[in-house]
């Protein structure tokens, strides 16, 4: 082998070595990437999801200080809000609002056999069971992240 062939010889293999080592910071450097985009959307759920709850308790904090109404309508319209207002929310912001107001999904389901219970009334159950399950999706979710 002569000189030259060693030298060719040498700067191909430093030049397969570079291309590997250039290939693994590659792979590394996309990995980072997913995981810090990963950590961005997580925090981005969360932040939208604190959000929704402080405009939803701004909402039923202005509910309740209103004190009612003269009015048998607008009380009802009134308390109808504050039950879908406690309803998306979630028993650990709210536990006793929640307890009282809404209950457990067990709760709600048995209303559903009730003969007697109206009907609009088993839709905004079915409506709160959708609700809640929703919720329970983005805290596992969050949890997830």
């Amino acid at each position: 082998m002569t000189p030259s062939d060693a030298i060719q010889l040498s700067a191909v293999l430093a030049a397969v070595a570079a291309a590997i080592v250039a290939l693994v910071i590659s792979a590394l450097d996309r990995r980072n990437a997913r995981d810090i985009a990963d950590a961005d959307r997580a925090s981005a759920l969360r932040h939208a999801h604190l959000m929704f709850e402080l405009q939803t308790l701004t909402r039923l904090s202005e509910n309740f200080n209103r004190g009612g109404s003269a009015d048998s309508q607008e009380s009802k319209r009134m308390g109808a809000e504050a039950l879908t207002l406690i309803g998306a929310l979630s028993p650990e912001r709210l536990p006793n609002l929640w307890a009282e107001r809404v209950g457990d999904d067990a709760k709600l389901r048995a209303h559903f056999d009730d003969p007697d219970f109206p009907e609009y009334k088993k839709w905004a159950l079915e409506a709160q069971l959708g609700l809640s399950e929703v919720l329970r999706d983005i805290r596992a979710e969050q949890r997830r992240r």
